[in-house]
């Protein structure tokens, strides 16, 4: 399977904590250094900070920067458990994200910071836009749900999300070849970053049921 930009990224990042060149308790470089030496966008090298973040890997503290944790939790490979599953078919992983990420949602629309919510705002209209000009959007949509699980402050729940991340990713390749799919993911993004937004819980659980169960309903057809 070949890895996304977006999970390459967190990987080089980790493998800097892991070989020491970015000790515990160290100051991690910039947005712009980071983005710089390993050839990604900002966003992207963003993105995985605050996924390392949500592991309990790094700490970012506004004002003042990033630094490594000096107890740094999730190095190793939170897919390895996974991996002794076997195949495991998309309809079987949906169901476990609609078990999952309503409830995100539903907190994210009560934890969520003003910059969180302007940046899920932010990935939902750049997936629209994405798709207008027939561009890549997969780390884009990856990226809105994985910041979903993260404003949730649910620390439990968001690394259950993280272990399933590496399936995530494959299932969007085939669940986006559905009929309609990609639009329609869109347009629930929007709508489910509005509720989270105006602090609409119920709404936002919803709107994220609905997103997985078309998904699901397409796949069972």
């Amino acid at each position: 399977m070949k890895k996304t930009v977006y999970s390459a990224t967190i990987d080089q990042l980790k493998e800097k904590i892991i070989n020491g060149e970015w000790p515990p308790g160290s100051r991690i470089p910039t947005l712009q250094q980071i983005s710089k030496e390993l050839e990604v966008g900002v966003s992207t090298v963003r993105e995985a900070l605050r996924t390392l973040e949500s592991q309990g890997n790094i700490s970012i503290e506004h004002g003042r920067g990033m630094y490594v944790r000096n107890d740094p939790l999730l190095l190793e490979d939170p897919t390895a458990n996974l991996k002794e599953l076997g195949d495991i078919s998309l309809v079987k992983l949906l169901e476990a994200r609609i078990l999952i990420e309503p409830t995100l949602a539903a907190l994210s629309a009560e934890h969520a910071t003003l910059n969180q919510v302007k940046e899920l705002r932010k990935l939902a209209e750049r997936m629209i836009l994405q798709m207008e000009e027939g561009g890549p959007f997969l780390d884009t949509d990856l990226a809105f749900h994985r910041l979903i699980a993260e404003s949730a402050r649910q620390p439990v729940l968001s690394r259950m999300m993280e272990s399933i991340y590496p399936l995530l990713s494959e299932g969007r390749k085939h669940t986006n070849t559905l009929p309609h799919m990609r639009t329609k993911a869109s347009n629930y993004h929007v709508l489910i970053a509005i509720a989270i937004e105006e602090r609409h819980s119920d709404q936002a659980r919803q709107l994220m049921h609905q997103h997985i169960n078309d998904m699901l309903e397409a796949l069972r057809k």
